[in-house]
């Protein structure tokens, strides 16, 4: 390919020239040639335009969001026969609720479109270039609706709440939080499914409804969304929580495998709710896999979502199914997600007549000992130290021991526990291991009813960690 190019550009040269004769050696009539260099001159290595290789004109087309077709309707007739409209810049709702109630609620949605532009990422523009809006309609009398053509007569039937395209519709609610709650849900879906190739299973989809629908109203108006209810009261008429822990007490907790392979058709009742919003809530919060968790969202849209959720996460799964078991076995409200985390560690196995020694915060869930113990095997163990539990109305202060006048779990309040991560588990016992705490207190001769990795903490409310201070030293010993 080099000759043939440096004859391309020789030839014009040549042609028209005298031929010069040939040079020769002074020792003999051997004709000689000019040797053609490896590597051409600096001027010879651009080429003319001509010879250049053609780079593509095509740009890449643009996607737009789909258009607006949104149906229109008579504002003056529907007011004559009681629902009103009001709007804002990301909802137009009709309602026939109660006007004070209902013009305070377009302005969660304008708010809830900030957070979902943060977490998903921008929606296209659409070809007339207008602003994303989401028709709502909340019903109290249904049935005036459906004859007024509001409610489609081919939408699927649905109990709280259906969307499509960029509408919703939903019945009215009895508790003021659900009723945001249910509309933010709703919303959600609009945002996240008006981009034609959504392909993200059923428990993610509903479990990120959920999850943004999980909101506070602060002091000063701000809204929160994507928050653990701090109280029953702050979230009436949600229950997700008292599911998971109805369910779990009635032996019914899905495992990480179960939540995941939840279908659309599991969603007719509130369980499935509960616990997609739970697994999400559990991956959104946790500082290992938050980061991951949220880039899901940019792929939301992908034909190959599950595929990409597993490539994130497939070096974690084995600690994302032992810490998804101990985030719904101790799910309650105010869980604090940050300090409940468990990073686990494995542990080393522990010669015959020989200690190992380990520390333990007051102020953290489940702690790695660093140590693996065999089932059968008897160890004692001893704590020493003191630490606070409290600061109002007055510091509790406590030994490894724990304080009788007051229990959680049916366990003193600051007793040192244990409980084993089997590594390989196999049963269901086993995957259950870390759900099983045993009482330790200050001193204890103890048999090890699995084989895995010992774990420690001071008995707690879950969501009480953030006011505890101090520490106490554990001594292992193998007999």
């Amino acid at each position: 390919m080099l000759a043939f190019l440096l004859g391309l550009i020789i030839l014009p040269f040549c042609v028209g020239c005298s031929k010069s004769p040939p040079q020769t050696k002074k020792n003999g009539n051997k004709p000689t040639r000019k040797k053609i260099p490896k590597k051409l001159p600096a001027q010879t290595k651009k080429l003319p335009k001509f010879f250049e290789e053609s780079k593509p004109t095509t740009k890449p087309l643009p996607v737009y969001r789909p258009s607006d077709n949104r149906p229109q309707h008579d504002v003056a007739k529907l007011k004559q026969l009681g629902i009103h409209r009001y709007e804002s810049k990301h909802l137009l709702l009709y309602t026939d609720i109660d006007p004070r109630i209902a013009k305070t609620l377009p302005a969660f949605i304008d708010a809830a479109y900030l957070a979902w532009e943060e977490y998903f990422g921008k929606l296209p523009a659409d070809r007339e270039k207008s602003v994303f809006q989401i028709t709502g309609y909340i019903m109290k009398d249904k049935q005036l609706f459906k004859r007024l053509g509001l409610l489609p007569a081919d939408l699927r039937p649905f109990v709280n709440g259906r969307h499509r395209g960029a509408e919703f519709w939903m019945n009215e609610q009895k508790f003021d939080y659900y009723r945001r709650h249910l509309m933010i849900h709703e919303a959600t879906h609009c945002f996240m499914t008006i981009m034609p190739d959504v392909n993200a299973p059923a428990w993610y989809m509903e479990g990120m409804a959920e999850l943004f629908g999980t909101h506070r109203v602060q002091k000063n108006g701000d809204i929160t969304f994507r928050i653990m209810p701090p109280t029953r009261e702050d979230v009436a008429g949600l229950g997700r929580i008292s599911i998971i822990r109805k369910e779990i007490k009635k032996g019914k907790g899905k495992f990480f495998a179960a939540v995941t392979n939840l279908k659309s058709s599991d969603f007719l009742k509130d369980e499935a709710y509960a616990w997609s919003w739970g697994l999400c809530m559990f991956l959104d919060s946790h500082p290992l896999y938050a980061k991951r968790f949220r880039e899901l969202g940019r792929d939301a849209t992908h034909s190959q979502f599950s595929k990409i959720f597993y490539e994130k996460f497939n070096n974690d799964l084995s600690d994302i199914r032992s810490g998804w078991t101990l985030f719904a076995g101790n799910l309650q409200y105010g869980y604090d997600c940050k300090r409940s985390v468990v990073y686990f560690e494995k542990g080393t196995l522990l010669k015959k007549k020989t200690s190992h020694q380990c520390t333990v915060q007051s102020n953290l869930g489940w702690q790695s000992s660093k140590l693996l113990v065999e089932k059968g095997k008897v160890y004692q163990i001893s704590a020493e130290g003191f630490f606070t539990l409290a600061q109002q109305p007055k510091p509790w202060r406590s030994e490894p021991n724990g304080i009788s006048f007051r229990y959680f779990d049916r366990k003193p309040l600051g007793q040192l526990i244990a409980t084993i991560r089997v590594e390989k588990p196999i049963t269901v016992a086993e995957k259950t291991s870390l759900l099983t705490a045993f009482p330790i207190g200050s001193q204890k001769k103890w048999t090890a009813p699995f084989s895995g990795t010992l774990y420690f903490r001071l008995n707690d409310s879950w969501s009480e960690l953030l006011d505890n201070t101090g520490n106490v030293k554990v001594t292992i010993h193998a007999e």
